[in-house]
Protein backbone atom coordinates (compact mmCIF):
# COMPACT_ATOMS: atom_id res chain seq x y z
CA UNK A 1 0.00 0.00 0.00
CA UNK A 2 0.88 3.65 -0.43
CA UNK A 3 0.58 6.45 1.70
CA UNK A 4 -2.42 7.93 -0.02
CA UNK A 5 -3.89 4.24 0.12
CA UNK A 6 -2.62 3.76 4.17
CA UNK A 7 -4.52 7.23 4.68
CA UNK A 8 -7.65 6.63 3.21
CA UNK A 9 -7.85 3.23 4.70
CA UNK A 10 -7.31 4.91 8.04
CA UNK A 11 -9.83 7.59 7.36
CA UNK A 12 -12.22 4.72 6.66
CA UNK A 13 -11.89 3.36 9.93
CA UNK A 14 -11.78 6.60 11.86
CA UNK A 15 -15.46 7.14 10.39
CA UNK A 16 -16.26 3.95 11.22
CA UNK A 17 -15.25 4.21 14.55
CA UNK A 18 -16.83 7.77 15.27
CA UNK A 19 -20.13 6.27 13.62
CA UNK A 20 -19.94 2.97 16.29
CA UNK A 21 -19.23 5.74 19.21
CA UNK A 22 -22.30 7.53 18.86
CA UNK A 23 -21.03 10.82 20.28
CA UNK A 24 -19.80 8.97 23.57
CA UNK A 25 -16.34 10.07 24.29
CA UNK A 26 -15.20 6.44 26.00
CA UNK A 27 -16.73 4.14 23.30
CA UNK A 28 -14.35 6.16 20.90
CA UNK A 29 -11.57 6.01 23.29
CA UNK A 30 -11.87 1.93 23.16
CA UNK A 31 -12.30 2.00 19.45
CA UNK A 32 -9.75 3.73 18.83
CA UNK A 33 -7.43 1.66 21.28
CA UNK A 34 -8.03 -1.22 19.20
CA UNK A 35 -6.55 -0.01 15.92
CA UNK A 36 -3.03 -1.81 15.67
CA UNK A 37 -0.54 -0.64 17.93
CA UNK A 38 1.96 0.49 15.57
CA UNK A 39 -0.56 2.88 13.56
CA UNK A 40 1.28 6.34 14.33
CA UNK A 41 -0.47 8.67 16.44
CA UNK A 42 0.00 11.43 14.20
CA UNK A 43 -1.48 9.60 11.34
CA UNK A 44 -4.86 8.61 13.64
CA UNK A 45 -4.87 12.27 14.75
CA UNK A 46 -4.73 13.49 10.97
CA UNK A 47 -7.63 11.05 10.32
CA UNK A 48 -9.50 12.69 12.70
CA UNK A 49 -9.09 15.56 11.81
CA UNK A 50 -9.96 15.09 8.34
CA UNK A 51 -13.19 13.77 9.50
CA UNK A 52 -13.65 16.59 11.41
CA UNK A 53 -13.30 19.08 8.55
CA UNK A 54 -14.99 16.41 5.81
CA UNK A 55 -18.23 16.30 8.66
CA UNK A 56 -18.80 19.50 9.19
CA UNK A 57 -18.56 20.70 5.16
CA UNK A 58 -20.57 17.60 4.23
CA UNK A 59 -24.19 18.93 2.20
CA UNK A 60 -25.92 16.95 4.79
CA UNK A 61 -24.94 18.50 7.91
CA UNK A 62 -27.16 17.11 10.39
CA UNK A 63 -27.51 16.40 14.02
CA UNK A 64 -25.36 12.97 13.89
CA UNK A 65 -22.88 14.71 11.63
CA UNK A 66 -22.44 17.58 13.88
CA UNK A 67 -22.44 15.55 16.93
CA UNK A 68 -19.71 13.01 15.15
CA UNK A 69 -17.58 15.92 13.88
CA UNK A 70 -16.86 17.47 17.55
CA UNK A 71 -16.14 13.89 18.85
CA UNK A 72 -13.54 13.43 16.13
CA UNK A 73 -12.06 17.50 16.98
CA UNK A 74 -12.41 16.31 21.10
CA UNK A 75 -10.11 13.20 20.28
CA UNK A 76 -7.79 14.73 17.81
CA UNK A 77 -7.22 17.32 21.06
CA UNK A 78 -6.67 14.68 23.44
CA UNK A 79 -4.22 12.87 21.18
CA UNK A 80 -2.29 15.12 20.42
CA UNK A 81 -1.86 16.70 23.89
CA UNK A 82 -1.13 13.35 24.90
CA UNK A 83 1.41 12.42 22.02
CA UNK A 84 2.95 15.98 23.00
CA UNK A 85 3.27 15.01 26.64
CA UNK A 86 4.87 11.75 25.64
CA UNK A 87 7.50 13.57 23.68
CA UNK A 88 8.69 15.94 25.92
CA UNK A 89 8.76 13.75 28.79
CA UNK A 90 11.35 11.68 26.46
CA UNK A 91 12.80 13.27 23.80
CA UNK A 92 15.77 11.24 23.41
CA UNK A 93 13.74 8.33 22.36
CA UNK A 94 11.41 9.77 20.22
CA UNK A 95 11.87 11.51 16.64
CA UNK A 96 8.90 14.19 16.42
CA UNK A 97 8.81 15.82 13.06
CA UNK A 98 9.88 19.46 13.84
CA UNK A 99 7.98 22.66 11.88
CA UNK A 100 11.18 23.10 10.23
CA UNK A 101 10.87 20.52 8.39
CA UNK A 102 7.74 20.90 7.06
CA UNK A 103 8.50 23.26 4.81
CA UNK A 104 5.57 25.40 6.45
CA UNK A 105 7.38 28.54 4.42
CA UNK A 106 7.35 26.96 1.31
CA UNK A 107 4.42 29.18 -0.44
CA UNK A 108 6.55 32.56 0.19
CA UNK A 109 8.74 31.69 -3.16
Amino acid sequence: MTYDDDTNALFERVLEALARAAGDQAKLEDLLAAFPPDIRAMAVIHGLLTADTSLRNTLTAGEIAQRDSALAGRAALKLARIADQIEAAMPEARQPVRLSEMALDRDKN
